[in-house]
């Protein structure tokens, strides 16, 4: 009994990788030419991956940037020309206005508030409003310019022709008169409509003007870019010409606005004053008062000089009661001397009695101070003696006696005479208080009496004025209010000459046009080649952005690193692209009625894919330790890979190296292995399964190869996997296995069906084909992992499809074609 390897240890190089998942059988001792270890899966940064990654995607990143530049080529030659004209304004800080001789200019120097405000007005849409009503643009719509974005627009703009485009854009021929038109003609109404026109024409041109401030200058320069050189220039001047007039109108318009107000109130002054003059003259003719304008001013002077006697009268009053209530005050308080003033009544007798008080208080004064220096003079003596004596010598207290005697002498005199002058002070005041107050209440009455008498001789008097002059009071209010109109009428004309002089000299001398704008000769843009360059450079790093998230999301199967690194299996063998009638196809690629690329190995022995091939013959021999594994099934995880033309060209050549080999159609969903050999499957493999068949009648040989022995399909059962999973399946690999030294059995794909599974437990090992570019490396994990869990092996991966033009076959295709080439020596040999 043979001795079963599908279920040995993990091979030594793959035991210290923590990533690798367990194999059920010793590993390889030989993997064919392919690297298998630590440096693979430990991917490492190369920037050959991301050449090679450009490369794979070259083609889609040069007809990116072909596509995107020839577009961009096309949009920008289809573009008019943009010429540009400048005028240059000189635009100075305001000058004050000298008001006389004497005044005195301060000039605080750059202002950039000023400036930075002066540029946005000769960028402001209202000025550009008034440059399209004043040069009547709004009347030529075809100046509007159709701003619409998107796609749409790019290329109808590109695949627009040149005769759309002039008919679409017609330049309005611009007559000078266009420039003398009056401001009246600017403020005048406009429709509805034509308003609508004035703001689409202002959007349209705005864009195009740029006002640039010269650097270290007061030269403002006004830059129109527009398709029509000549419509450019007249806007340039135009934009100087309405803004120095807007200038103009905002340093007057305070001040027109005010003449104006004043010439209509002078108007309406002259036309009052001639109506009241016509009525007084009526008037007077009706009262008959010739002199009427002498007796108003006679009856005037009489009423003013009698008020003018009741209000001094009544000041008089005034001023006695305050006297008097301050007198009162200051005798509550005992201060009555201290309001004696010239005004105060017998204030001559009351000065009298206030200053013999003061003498007598002064004689009093020098007598104790006579009488203090003497006590001083007796102390002196005493210090003496006692400096000389004790203090019991009788001179000593002779000298206190005289001291002791002038104390008490002096202290009399105190009392007596400061008592004295007390009580008469005391008297005088009292004296002084009544004849102040009752002079100052004599004073008093008598200021009454006089303000009632000249209250009444004035009321009297008004009395005698209203009699007399109610006949001329209303003549009297004429001549006053035409004296007032025509003293405001004054007024009025003088300030009118002022703002007329005002205005005359108000227009600003710091705004002129230094530099006019003449017609360009030459464009200035569109900068179509630096555009077509940017977009050269942008779609080329567009396209290579696009071809490496293509690469990232490409799920796809694409070299030996990939297989390596995902799933940690060998690569067996890399199968090239056969190249037939000068069109690649894959070995995979079936065709109806075209077999030639399945027996590839059979007729084209000295190609570069038959090399591949027996390259894929001797990994199989070196994959399994001790001896050649016997049972082998090929299959896929997704249909079209390639698998049994795989798994025909395997058989081929194991069989042309002189081993015993039976192929088997196990496929039982498609069958195509009698196809490429053109046997018949009328009688297969589920005939002998299903016990109809004796195994012998099922062998066929093909021509040429007496060592291959095929078992075709034969008809498909409605239970593909009931039918591989049974007991006479297993007996025949068995039976195969003595009397065959290599079975090579295909199969139906791993992910659709289950056979594949159901296989893979009765062979020695599996080998899985994946197609360069289109298998999924998802769904290759996804069997990798059914495969382990059931306990299969794994022998590796059979890449097929590579390109010859890829970097993975760079080596490969030398290295076959040169075993090619010795393969050919030895037999001619």
């Amino acid at each position: 009994m043979e001795k079963d390897e599908r279920l040995l240890p993990l091979p030594k190089e793959l035991e210290a990788n923590k990533n690798a998942i367990t194999y059920q059988e010793e590993g390889p001792r030989y993997f064919a030419s392919y690297a298998y270890g630590d440096d693979i899966l430990e991917k490492k940064f190369n920037p050959r991956d991301y050449l090679l990654v450009i490369h794979k995607r070259l083609p889609l990143i040069i007809a990116l940037v072909l596509v995107i530049t020839t577009l961009t080529a096309l949009y920008m030659y289809r573009q008019p020309s943009i010429y540009q004209a400048t005028a240059i304004l000189l635009i100075e800080p305001p000058k004050p206005k000298i008001q006389s001789k004497d005044t005195i200019n301060i000039n605080f120097g750059y202002d950039l508030n000023y400036y930075n405000t002066q540029e946005k007005l000769l960028e402001s849409p209202e000025l550009m409003k008034e440059v399209v009503v004043k040069l009547g643009l709004y009347r030529t719509p075809d100046l509007i310019i159709r701003r619409n974005s998107g796609i749409t627009a790019l290329f109808k703009s590109i695949f627009e022709s040149e005769k759309d485009k002039q008919e679409q854009i017609v330049l309005p021929v611009i007559n000078e008169s266009d420039f003398q038109k009056s401001l009246d003609n600017l403020e005048a109404k406009l429709s509805p409509e034509e308003k609508e026109a004035v703001e689409k024409v202002t959007a349209s041109l705005l864009p195009g003007v740029d006002v640039v401030q010269e650097e270290r200058t007061n030269l403002f320069s006004i830059n129109v870019a527009n398709s029509n050189p000549e419509l450019a220039a007249i806007l340039a001047n135009t934009i100087a010409e309405v803004y120095i007039e807007r200038t103009i109108r905002r340093e007057t318009e305070g001040m027109q606005k005010s003449l104006e107000d004043i010439t209509k109130s002078i108007d309406q002054l002259q036309e009052n004053i001639a109506e009241l003059e016509n009525q007084r003259i009526a008037q007077m003719r009706e009262s008959g008062l010739p002199l009427a304008e002498k007796g108003q001013e006679l009856t005037a002077g009489i009423l003013r000089s009698k008020s003018e006697e009741w209000l001094k009268a009544e000041a008089d009053r005034r001023k006695l009661e305050q006297m008097y209530e301050a007198a009162l005050q200051a005798a509550n308080r005992g201060e009555i001397f201290s309001i004696v003033s010239r005004e105060t009544p017998n204030s001559e007798f009351i000065s009298t009695l206030r200053a013999n008080i003061i003498a007598k208080k002064n004689s009093l004064d020098a007598r104790l101070s006579e009488i203090d220096n003497k006590i001083k003079a007796a102390e002196s003596e005493r210090a003496a003696l006692l400096a000389r004596y004790t203090p019991e010598n009788p001179k000593v207290k002779q000298i206190e006696a005289t001291i002791q005697k002038l104390q008490e002498g002096k202290e009399k005199i105190r009392q007596e005479e400061s008592a004295q002058i007390e009580q008469e002070s005391k008297q005088a005041e009292e004296r002084a208080k009544k004849e102040i107050l009752t002079g100052l209440a004599a004073q008093l009455n008598s200021a009454r009496k006089r303000e009632a008498k000249a209250k009444e001789s004035y009321l009297r008097e008004v009395e005698k004025a209203n009699q007399q002059g109610q006949a001329a009071m209303s003549l009297t209010d004429l001549t006053q209010k035409i004296e007032t109109s025509r003293s405001l009428l004054n007024t009025y004309v003088q300030r009118q000459k002022e703002l007329e002089s005002a205005i005359s000299s108000s227009r600003p001398d710091n705004v002129a046009v230094s530099t006019k704008a003449s017609k360009p000769d030459s464009p200035i843009g569109p900068p179509r080649n630096r555009n077509i360059l940017i977009s050269l450079i942008v779609s080329l790093f567009l396209g290579i952005g696009l071809a490496f998230l293509l690469d990232y999301l490409d799920d796809s199967v694409r070299d030996v690193d990939d297989i390596t690194r995902h799933l940690n299996l060998p690569t067996l063998a890399l199968i090239p692209e056969a190249q037939e009638k000068k069109k690649v196809k894959s070995l995979g690629s079936e065709i109806n009625g075209n077999t030639s690329a399945a027996l590839i190995t059979l007729r084209e022995t000295s190609s570069a894919t038959a090399e591949a091939f027996r390259h894929l013959r001797t990994s199989l021999l070196f994959s399994s330790a001790g001896r050649p594994p016997q049972t082998i099934l090929i299959t896929s995880s997704q249909p079209s890979e390639g698998k049994t033309t795989i798994a025909v060209n395997t058989a081929v050549a194991l069989a042309q190296a002189g081993a015993d080999v039976v192929l088997i159609d196990c496929d039982l969903r498609r069958p195509r292995i009698h196809q490429h050999f053109s046997l018949k499957n009328s009688v297969g493999l589920t005939n002998y399964l299903s016990g109809d068949q004796e195994l012998q009648d099922l062998l066929k040989s093909p021509e040429g190869l007496p060592k291959l022995k095929i078992i075709t399909s034969g008809p498909l059962p409605p239970n593909p996997a009931e039918l591989l999973g049974s007991t006479e399946m297993k007996a025949l690999l068995t039976y195969l296995k003595t009397n065959f030294k290599h079975v090579i059995i295909d199969s139906p794909p791993a992910i659709s069906f289950a056979d594949a599974a159901i296989l893979s437990t009765l062979v020695d090992g599996v080998v899985i084909v994946a197609m360069a570019g289109k298998s999924s490396m998802h769904l290759l994990k996804r069997f990798k992992q059914r495969l382990n869990s059931i306990g299969a092996r794994i022998y590796g991966v059979v890449l097929n499809g590579i390109s010859s033009t890829s970097p993975e076959y760079g080596y490969y295709g030398y290295y076959y074609g040169y075993e090619s080439y010795k393969h050919d020596y030895e037999e001619n040999k």
